[in-house]
């Protein structure tokens, strides 16, 4: 999508790095319909056609890069993974092309994401892309925000610096007059405790 003329250039940040404690299994090698969590993310993220697509990889490293092996994805390895997401953040922005206009942060473990949502973000980015973009759910009568998201070009140096053990939500919250929401409700599925696996075995 983005070597089409006149869209902006994307690259992708795909985190892989986590222990997956509350599931108690490596979440990114769960399979799903025969493939594993990590390789389906990493085809939705190539399915933007982007300027590349960095998987920050850590526990069980080895293991997840066998999984990426068919794909033209670039690997990281996050020595600090275990400082938590945002370390994983900082690793993945810093391997980035010079020269992109933005970088979309996505997890392996939104297992209901297709195509069409990352294709909806993108779009609402690319409208103005010195605004961050980021998906959004309901739960109840909340409402709740998340990855994916897009940063604007003019933060990547904050990527690279944020604090280890907070996620992308440490910038949102810095700044939330750049926030445009993107309604998407299969962001609200992910694998975090084991009822989440039950469920998502029961669905397949």
């Amino acid at each position: 999508m983005t070597d089409t003329p006149g869209n902006p250039s994307l690259g992708v940040v795909l985190l892989a790095a986590g222990p997956s404690t509350r599931l108690g299994q490596p979440k990114q090698l769960v399979e799903v319909g025969g493939e594993c969590l990590v390789s389906h993310a990493a085809r939705l993220a190539l399915s933007l056609d982007p300027t590349f697509v960095t998987v920050v990889t850590g526990c069980e490293a080895d293991r997840i890069e066998a999984e990426l092996e068919q794909l033209p994805v670039g690997v990281v390895y996050n020595r600090n993974w275990s400082s938590g997401m945002g370390a994983s953040i900082n690793c993945g922005v810093r391997s980035i092309h010079k020269g992109v206009e933005g970088v979309l942060v996505m997890v392996c473990d939104q297992w209901r994401l297709e195509e069409s949502d990352l294709e909806r973000l993108f779009s609402a980015w690319s409208s103005d892309i010195s605004r961050i973009v980021v998906a959004s759910w309901k739960e109840e009568t909340a409402f709740v925000s998340g990855p994916p998201v897009i940063f604007p070009r003019k933060l990547i140096p904050e990527l690279k610096s944020m604090q280890e053990n907070r996620g992308a939500r440490q910038l949102i919250d810095r700044y939330m007059d750049l926030v445009d929401y993107v309604e998407m409700e299969n962001a609200a599925h992910d694998l975090d405790r084991p009822e989440d696996l039950e469920r998502l075995r029961n669905r397949g």
